[in-house]
C-alpha cells in the first residue's frame, strides 16, 4: 500500500489518495507519483491540487448524470464490506479446519512411532 505522508500538505495529500487516476497506476507507480508531488514547490503544489479538485468534479458530475446518489454509493459499500467480512470469516474457518486437520496427522504420526517403539524387540 502506497505511503502518502511524505506530501506534507495535507489537502494535496487527501486529493491524491482519493484521485482514481492515480490509483488506477500500480502500486510501484504510485509511489514513485506520490514522491514526486511531495518534491513539488508551492506553486507546483497548487497546480496539483486544482487538477486533483477539478478531477473530483469530474467524477462527482459523471455519477449524478448516471444517477448515482452518494446513498447508492454507501449501500454498495455495505455491501461489499459485507461480502467482504463473509470471505473473511469463510478463510478463518478454512484455516482453523486445516490446522486441526494438521494437528490431528502430526498426533497420529506421534502415535504410530511410540507403538512402534513400544513394540520394537
Amino acid at each position: 500500500m502506497p505511503y502518502y505522508y511524505p506530501i506534507e500538505n495535507e489537502r494535496l495529500r487527501m486529493l491524491v489518495m482519493a484521485s482514481e487516476s492515480i490509483h488506477s497506476m500500480a502500486e510501484d507507480d504510485v509511489q514513485k507519483m506520490v514522491a514526486q508531488i511531495a518534491v513539488l514547490d508551492e506553486d507546483g503544489q497548487a497546480a496539483m491540487v486544482e487538477t486533483l479538485e477539478d478531477e473530483q468534479r469530474q467524477i462527482a458530475a459523471a455519477k449524478r448524470a448516471k444517477g448515482i446518489t452518494p446513498e447508492m454509493e454507501l449501500a454498495q459499500i455495505n455491501k461489499d464490506t459485507a461480502k467482504l467480512s463473509a470471505i473473511e470469516h469463510e478463510f478463518e474457518m478454512a484455516a482453523a479446519k486445516e490446522n486441526e486437520r494438521s494437528d490431528r496427522e502430526e498426533s497420529q504420526k506421534k502415535a504410530e512411532e511410540i507403538i512402534k517403539d513400544v513394540s520394537a524387540p
